[in-house]
């Protein structure tokens, strides 16, 4: 299913502009407080973290590996401007993507934003993460290059306890980045899956999305570059699962963007 990025409006559209009035009432009689340092909240920007605390979680910037995004160590990458690939890349062999993008590393607010956006109901958080990741696409992408943005599906029944897929709402937040690509969600999750943060091994993980993504026969992607949208890759299992579907289906080129990737070194 292909949604026209002009026939679905992007949802912060025709929204009624906060009366100040009501902000300031709401701030003396039900204040937030921001969950990393305890300031309270004086906007409805973000809700959770204040702009201090939101500004300094820990970004991923140059240099970075071409291909899984990661940054590398401070003694490898020291004075370097230019992004290359890591070791693990060089000797590893390459997956179904192509590259994967992410502006912040999974720790401080960034983390438990996913961890409220995704277990605890606040879709309100798909706004303040994607504004860093389209700021990064920015900085980083060559956004003008691609046909279509594709979340990673969750399935109908994971979706149906859930509510929302959270990877849908960071797309549609992402979108008005990306000026020639519409929002596709023909890629498809065939079959449920455990969680995989819930899983304790890379094999375990690549074993549990064996098979999981597909895409409808009449759909094809043939010559097409995509970008594929998720909250956090971790082993990036799930991500090459998709990029195999999407590669079969005849895209040309799969990337993928997410809110946050863990790091694999130590940042102290």
């Amino acid at each position: 299913m292909q949604t026209d990025l002009q026939a679905e409006p992007h949802p912060t559209e025709n929204q009624v502009i906060p009366n100040p009035w009501v902000q300031t009432l709401k701030n003396i009689f039900l204040p937030e407080f921001c969950l990393q340092c305890g300031v309270r909240l004086l906007t409805e920007e973000n809700g959770f973290f204040c702009p201090t605390c939101w500004e300094f979680s820990p970004p991923i910037e140059r240099p970075f590996c071409i291909q899984c995004g990661q940054p590398h160590q401070g003694e490898v990458g020291f004075g370097e401007t230019r992004n290359f690939p890591c070791a693990p890349c060089r000797k590893n062999k390459p997956p179904a993507y192509t590259r994967i993008y992410s502006p912040a590393r999974f720790d401080g607010p960034v983390a438990e934003a996913i961890r409220l956006f995704k277990f605890n109901g606040k879709p309100r958080l798909a706004r303040p993460l994607g504004e860093r990741m389209a700021a990064f696409a920015h900085q980083e992408m060559e956004c003008e290059t691609y046909d279509a943005i594709i979340p990673v599906p969750l399935h109908k029944i994971r979706l149906r306890h859930r509510g929302f897929n959270q990877a849908h709402l960071l797309a549609r937040e992402i979108l008005p980045a990306f000026p020639n690509a519409i929002l596709d969600e023909s890629l498809q999750r065939i079959r449920p899956t455990r969680v995989q943060s819930r899983l304790a091994d890379e094999k375990a993980r690549a074993a549990n999305v064996v098979g999981a993504f597909a895409v409808p026969r009449e759909q094809s992607f043939d010559t097409k570059t995509v970008l594929l949208i998720d909250d956090v890759v971790t082993t990036g299992e799930t991500v090459a699962e998709c990029a195999t579907a999407l590669r079969r289906a005849g895209a040309q080129r799969v990337d993928i963007l997410c809110a946050a990737l863990p790091s694999l070194y130590s940042t102290k």
